[in-house]
C-alpha cells in the first residue's frame, strides 16, 4: 500500500493507493498550524489507522510546498513555518519506523502524471501548475530532476523575457515574493492573471472571473488574457529551450481554460528556433489530487 501526505497552509490531503494504484481511501484534514509535534502525531495517527484497515505496513510519501536544504537536508518552506528548518523526513522516519520519502509538491504533480496520467510513457516531461504562484517540475528518463539545489522546473522564478517588456512596455514591474523584480510567476500564475487586468483596466477580479468574462468576450478580458497567454508563451519556450521535453503538462487552478491548448501551440513557435518541434500541450488527467496521489507514489 502507498501512503500519501499533500501538506498546504491550511489543508493536508491524505490518500492511500493499493498495488494496482487505485485509489482506496481519501481525506482533509486542518493543517496545524505552527505545531511541529502536532503535525507529525496527526500523520502518525493516520499512518497507523491505514495500516490496521488495509492489513499492511504501506510506504509513506509527502509532498510539501518547498525545496530541500541541499546543505543540511532540511525543510524550506517559508509558508509552512510548522515544517520550516525541520528535518520532516528522517523525524517521521524514526517516529513511523519505515522510510519516508519528501518531495516538491510541484514534483509530486508530476510524478502522478507520470503514472498513469498525462505524461505516461513520455521519455521526458516538463509540469507547470498555474494558482497563486507557478510551480514547475522536470521528468527525464524515468526520473524526477531535482537539481543541485532542488531548483530544477522552478520556472516560476525566471525572469520575464525581455522580448514581453519590449512588446508591452506599459507592463507592471511587480516585486516576487522572493524578492526579485519579474519573475515569470507575477505575470503567469492567477494571481498574475488579476494583476495585469487590474493595472489595464482599474478593476480587481479573481482569476476565475476574469476567465469568465473572457469567455463572455467582454473586451478588457479579452485584451488581458490576450497579454497573459503570449506572456505564458514566453515563458514556457524558455524552459522548453532548455529542457526540451516531448510533453508540458498544465495542473492548478487555471489549467482547464481551452484557451490555452488553442492558443500556446500557435503562439510558442514565435519564441522559439525555427523549425522546433512542439511538445505537446496536455491537461493534468488527476487535477487536484494529483500532488497527493504523486507523494504516495514515491516509493514506487
Amino acid at each position: 500500500m502507498y501512503y500519501g501526505f499533500d501538506i498546504g497552509g491550511t489543508k493536508i490531503a491524505f490518500a492511500v493507493y493499493d498495488g494496482g494504484l487505485n485509489l482506496c481511501h481519501e481525506e482533509r484534514m486542518s493543517t496545524p498550524g505552527n505545531d511541529y509535534e502536532g503535525l507529525q502525531q496527526l500523520i502518525h495517527s493516520r499512518v497507523e489507522q491505514a495500516d490496521t484497515r488495509f492489513g499492511a505496513r504501506g510506504s509513506v510519501g509527502i509532498g510539501f510546498p518547498g525545496i530541500i536544504n541541499s546543505h543540511d537536508h532540511s525543510i524550506v518552506a517559508a509558508n509552512l513555518p510548522s515544517i520550516n528548518g525541520r528535518h520532516l523526513g528522517a523525524d517521521l522516519a524514526e517516529l513511523l519506523g519505515r522510510p519516508v520519502k519528501v518531495e516538491n509538491d510541484a514534483n509530486c504533480f508530476l510524478w502522478s502524471e507520470v503514472h498513469q496520467g498525462a505524461a505516461d510513457g513520455a521519455g521526458s516531461a516538463l509540469g507547470v501548475t498555474i494558482g497563486t504562484g507557478i510551480g514547475g517540475a522536470v521528468y527525464v528518463a524515468g526520473t524526477l530532476i531535482q537539481g543541485r539545489n532542488w531548483l530544477a522546473g522552478e520556472i516560476g522564478h525566471y525572469p520575464l523575457p525581455a522580448t514581453m517588456l519590449m512588446k508591452y512596455p506599459e507592463l507592471p514591474r511587480p516585486r516576487c515574493g522572493c524578492g526579485r523584480l519579474v519573475c515569470f510567476e507575477t505575470y503567469a500564475s492567477g494571481t498574475g492573471l488579476e494583476r495585469l487586468y487590474h493595472h489595464f483596466h482599474g478593476q480587481r477580479a479573481t482569476g476565475h472571473q476574469i476567465v469568465g468574462r473572457f469567455e463572455a468576450h467582454e473586451p478588457h478580458a479579452v485584451a488581458t488574457v490576450d497579454c497573459w497567454l503570449e506572456i505564458m508563451a514566453a515563458g514556457l519556450a524558455t524552459a522548453i529551450s532548455v529542457i526540451d521535453p516531448e510533453v508540458v503538462v498544465l495542473g492548478g487552478g487555471l489549467s482547464g481554460l481551452p484557451a490555452l491548448y488553442e492558443q500556446l501551440p500557435l503562439r510558442l513557435p514565435g519564441h522559439l528556433l525555427p523549425g522546433v518541434a512542439l511538445p505537446e500541450i496536455r491537461h493534468a488527467r488527476f487535477g487536484g489530487a494529483g500532488g497527493v496521489r504523486g507523494a504516495a507514489l514515491l516509493n514506487l
